[in-house]
């Protein structure tokens, strides 16, 4: 069975209320005609949801839990407000219950107390849809959320209940204080709860940590404050009290009242005020999860609710104005495992998240070259892909606006690619590292915190663009009911520059019991890259390796800084060199002082270097094709001379009949990139890896390039690759 990630399963908390922000009103319309419109197949909710006890795990059929539910005199219904899934399940719930039992009640958050004669009037037929919607203010998704609700309770007569706080009386409130209340008369006073309990100070750790990245823009709170005029323990005394209002009215009957779940996870928050009012009522509370694979899904840490429906998640109603859809998609990695490991001889696994804008394989390159023989390896290819600056095709782990889900499913992707090798391959899985570089760093923070399902230690070098990781609520410990969870560490490389925020942000951590430090990168580009080693294998429990000597020979590349590519291929040539000399190669981002030590190394590829073996890229594709090495004209005539020659002797050939090597220079002339491109495509050789001939370069020359091509748009398959560094 997947046993769902502790950052999914926080995610879920706090997206199952959104901390009770309420979705925005709808402008009115009509309602829709669909006496002629197919209806989705969707399937049933036997099918579409999996029902577990919120305590002891047990499975049971929807049939199984409606009768269950029959018992209460409330039930709480946790939903995340947009997920079409999780409304089905609120009207089969419903309208289970209804069937089953006599007077049941509907309560929505939905809805505001000062609507309640609006929604009467709609459902005694004293005015029309269009009316009712018009003034009655209903959620931006009412059509597709909340109207299959009401139009049920509709058509059985069943009243409804608009439990809410109204919006006037609350801005009110915000200026007056709770003396308000006192002061209100007539309808006024009926809106509003008689009197305004506190909410537990658990349910405000739990309020403040779903909001912890967001504290600082609140207005600051006195000593004492048991924020009773809050918008939160307003929307919560109102709702409760509204519920034990309806249950006194139906006396027999049953309440359902659907609201976004936090407000009743963990039986807090409106369940916790309506059972001050009404303590001897019998409430069953239901917390609905999305899920992509119900089915698998189990329950982790203290319970939540009575009842957990993991529902299917395949559906996001309007939000922000655009409609989703979920469909299966793939994470790959590439792994490689030592030939010495063996149930007998097991290896530490490190899992390794590359920065943006490169590939898995660019990653899985540069630490086989590193661990190969001790360690095995996993590597992520980022999930969304996207054409960097210098046409070359990698990726991005995440986007800002969806940086929380994203965050989820490559906590459960690690989760997964950790479980699949530690099954069939002969991995010690307690020897596990989870790291990455740059964006890739931030990942690994993320899910170092989060997935308490893996013991890893994280590694995370100089991550990038972490502020929203704490948009990300804790694993508070308390919540973690009778789970041991195993051992994690966070280890973060960063800059000055990043000391103060990951030095407030690793405090919190401390306080939740989680070991996480910072240490500054190594200033010195002599010992950096062994630094970062020996870092990845204190994570994996391998043998550190000693620095290089001071009267060791010295050498290094300089790069612009400008390319990610660029300097991860310097890296890779360093690394190569030094195990092939011995000397200590630096890659340095333009002029450094330490530089004056060592001598530059020329890193122009040079045809010699190509002659043999599998230097030159062979282009992608499965019946191979033309790999098109394009010179720049200022190349010397001896060198343009070799390259030809090499054409001559074609070493592509010789790996493959399916293989061609093509020499273009410049843009210009008779050997032009355009030219050797339009004779190509006379030829039928139409699958074609275009490459320049430089180390690595940069966007401008790639645009260049791609500009001059234009004689066989859309008559040939043009592949890119901005130079020839990770070959030499």
């Amino acid at each position: 069975m997947r046993k769902a990630s502790r950052a999914g399963r926080w995610l879920l908390v706090l997206g199952l209320c959104g901390c009770g922000s309420v979705a925005p009103r709808s402008t009115p319309s009509p309602a829709t005609d669909r006496s002629t419109a197919q209806a989705w197949n969707a399937p049933s909710l036997d099918v579409a949801t999996s029902v577990r006890d919120g305590r002891t795990g047990e499975r049971m059929a929807f049939d199984e839990f409606l009768d269950r539910l029959t018992a209460a005199d409330a039930v709480f219904l946790g939903e995340t407000h947009t997920d079409e899934t999780t409304h089905r399940v609120e009207l089969g719930v419903f309208a289970g219950l209804a069937a089953r039992k006599p007077d049941v009640v509907l309560a929505m958050e939905m809805f505001e107390r000062d609507a309640q004669p609006i929604v009467d009037d709609y459902l005694a037929g004293r005015i029309d849809e269009a009316a009712f919607r018009a003034q009655a203010r209903p959620w931006s998704n009412y059509q597709t959320a909340y109207r299959p609700l009401i139009e049920h309770a509709k058509a059985i007569g069943a009243p409804v209940v608009a439990s809410n706080f109204p919006t006037s009386l609350r801005r009110r409130m915000a200026s007056e204080g709770a003396a308000l209340l006192a002061t209100l008369e007539g309808d006024e006073a009926r809106q509003a709860p008689a009197e305004l309990m506190p909410n537990t100070p658990a349910y405000w750790k739990r309020v403040d940590n779903a909001i912890r990245g967001h504290i600082g823009m609140m207005p600051a709170r006195e000593e004492g404050d048991q924020r009773l005029t809050s918008t939160q323990t307003l929307w919560d005394n109102s709702m409760g009290e509204a519920c034990a209002l309806a249950l006194d009215a139906h006396p027999g009957g049953t309440v359902v009242h659907v609201n976004g779940g936090f407000h009743s996870a963990y039986w807090d928050g409106t369940v916790r005020q309506f059972k001050l009012r009404r303590p001897n009522a019998k409430v069953a509370t239901i917390a609905i999860v999305p899920d992509r694979n119900p089915s698998v899904a189990e329950l982790g840490g203290a319970p939540v609710a009575d009842y957990v429906v993991f529902a299917t998640q395949r559906a996001v109603d309007t939000n922000d104005g655009a409609y989703s859809l979920y469909t299966e998609r793939k994470v790959e990695y590439l792994l490689h495992v030592p030939e010495s490991a063996s149930p007998d001889a097991r290896v530490p696994l490190l899992i390794w998240i590359p920065d943006r804008g490169l590939t898995a394989a660019d990653g899985m390159e540069l630490l086989k070259a590193r661990f190969g023989d001790e360690a095995a390896i996993a590597v992520l290819a980022p999930t969304y892909r996207e054409m960097q600056d210098d046409l070359s095709v990698s990726g991005r782990w995440y986007w800002s606006d969806t940086f929380m889900e994203d965050a989820s499913s490559l906590a459960q992707a690690v989760n997964d690619v950790w479980g699949f090798v530690a099954r069939y391959h002969a991995i010690d899985p307690a020897r596990t590292a989870l790291a990455g570089e740059g964006d890739g760093a931030t990942v690994v923070a993320i899910v170092s915190l989060l997935d308490g399902s893996i013991g890893v230690n994280g590694v995370a070098f100089a991550p990038r663009d972490y502020k929203k990781i704490q948009d990300m609520p804790l694993p508070l410990p308390e919540l973690q009911g009778d789970d041991t969870p195993p051992v994690r560490t966070l280890r973060v490389f960063g800059g000055e520059s990043d000391e103060a925020w990951w030095g407030s942000e690793l405090e919190q951590y401390a306080s939740i019991g989680f070991d996480a430090t910072f240490a500054r990168t190594d200033p010195s580009v002599w010992s950096r890259e062994r630094t970062r080693e020996n870092a990845l294998r204190r994570a994996l429990e391998l043998e550190a390796k000693a620095s290089a000597a001071a009267s060791d020979t010295r050498e290094f590349i300089a790069v612009s800084g400008d390319s990610m590519r660029e300097t991860y291929w310097a890296r890779l040539y360093a690394l190569r060199r030094a195990q092939a000399t011995g000397a200590s190669v630096a890659v340095v981002v333009g002029d450094d002082p330490e530089t004056a030590q060592g001598t530059r190394l020329d890193l122009t590829p040079r045809a010699a270097d190509f002659a043999e073996g599998d230097a030159l890229p062979k282009c992608p594709g499965p019946f191979g094709g033309t790999t098109v090495v394009v010179l720049p004209d200022s190349t010397p005539d001896d060198q343009v001379a070799a390259w030809f020659a090499l054409e001559e002797n074609d070493p592509l050939t010789a790996r493959s009949r399916f293989l061609r090597t093509r020499i273009a220079v410049g843009t210009e002339g008779e050997r032009s990139l355009e030219n050797v491109l339009v004779k190509l495509v006379g030829e039928r050789r139409t699958n074609i890896l275009i490459v320049p001939g430089a180390f690595c370069a940069n966007g401008d020359t790639m645009r260049a390039l791609s500009r001059s091509v234009d004689a066989v748009d859309g008559k040939a398959t043009l592949h890119w690759m901005p130079g020839l560094g990770p070959t030499l």
